[in-house]
């Protein structure tokens, strides 16, 4: 019953984290979730949660959704989904939390400068195949797709949505892979059903808190975000912990 609690009140913060800045529920769960359950049911579970959240986020904020930048994205990373499965299956859980670091970091470089992505140049695809690697892989997809629409310059509003849809897309084959490869297992789903209210606690009280907020408090908001993911992902890869 205790793993259970915890894993609802940090399933309920991810949740927070992610209506307040459109991206973050994985970075801010897996790493917590995987020091209660073993890494792998971590990934599942988080992964389960989110496309849950995400579906509804997209739906909820569809009219702000830039389908281009989605179309430019979804393609590369649903080509990603299988090395991730792969990755999950074969790499220790030391490797997965370096990638999660050394992925964040980058990121949080390419934000912090404001470096522009080609709509149609290789280093965008890069970032959704990569996206794609990790969203089966550690299930912590978020940063380069955040590097990439920041890049982009969406408004806040446009970023949350056309975030919430590419996760929300990816999501249901990602599961189906897990699947596919015997990593569905029972404690996965039971953390996952957990999730799910907790994920609907979370998002509500953060959608009434994102609505306080301007765009350069947002980009702000953004930023430290992927400078507090990265310092605990180097954290867990210092430790040992997972």
């Amino acid at each position: 019953m205790t793993l259970y609690l915890l894993a609802f009140l940090v399933i309920t913060v991810a949740a927070f984290a992610q209506a307040i800045s459109g991206f973050g529920f994985s970075l801010v769960a897996v790493p917590l979730l995987a020091m209660i359950v073993d890494p792998q049911p971590a990934v599942v579970a988080a992964t389960m949660v989110s496309f849950t959240l995400n579906a509804v986020n997209a739906y909820g904020h569809r009219r702000h959704i830039d389908a281009g930048a989605a179309r430019r994205l979804l393609l590369w990373v649903l080509a990603g989904l299988p090395l991730g499965v792969l990755a999950l299956r074969l790499l220790p859980s030391g490797a997965l939390v370096a990638t999660i670091a050394l992925v964040t970091l980058g990121c949080t470089v390419v934000v912090w400068r404001g470096w522009h992505i080609a709509p149609g140049g290789w280093t965008l695809r890069g970032a959704g195949l990569l996206s794609g690697v990790l969203t089966t892989a550690t299930a912590t997809n978020g940063p380069p797709l955040v590097a990439a629409l920041q890049a982009m310059r969406l408004e806040p509003r446009a970023f949350r949505a056309t975030l919430a849809l590419l996760f929300a897309s990816v999501s249901p084959v990602a599961v189906g892979g897990f699947l596919l490869a015997g990593l569905l297992s029972t404690r996965a789903v039971l953390v996952a059903a957990v999730g799910l209210p907790a994920a609907a606690l979370g998002g509500w009280v953060g959608e009434r808190m994102f609505a306080r907020f301007d765009a350069g408090t947002f980009r702000r908001m953004v930023l430290g975000a992927l400078v507090v993911s990265s310092a605990a992902a180097l954290v867990k890869v210092g430790s040992g912990a997972l």
